[in-house]
């Protein structure tokens, strides 16, 4: 399985987030935001100092140097998403 950096996604596509490689008051920032690890996320928009995802119904914008540091992998055919709103990475 490849896992590609958050920022090299491709638009419309769904991702499962891997892992997350920024520091711990960051981390905990997006954890409140929903983004966790295995969670399902859409790039719905790519710009040049970002982009904007959907994650757990909700529609955010990430800097680009932090989305270089989340890792995603894509979603596996007929693969299910346990819905959870903590989860500890």
């Amino acid at each position: 399985m490849r896992f590609i950096n958050l920022s090299e996604g491709i638009t419309n596509e769904e991702y499962i987030i891997q892992s997350i490689n920024v520091d711990k008051a960051t981390k905990s920032r997006l954890q409140v935001l929903g983004i966790l690890k295995e969670t399902k996320i859409i790039i719905l928009n790519k710009r040049i100092n970002g982009l904007i995802i959907k994650v757990r119904g909700t529609r955010l914008g990430l800097d680009k140097e932090i989305s270089k540091l989340i890792k995603i992998r894509e979603v596996r055919e007929n693969e299910r998403v346990k819905p959870c709103f903590y989860r500890k990475s």
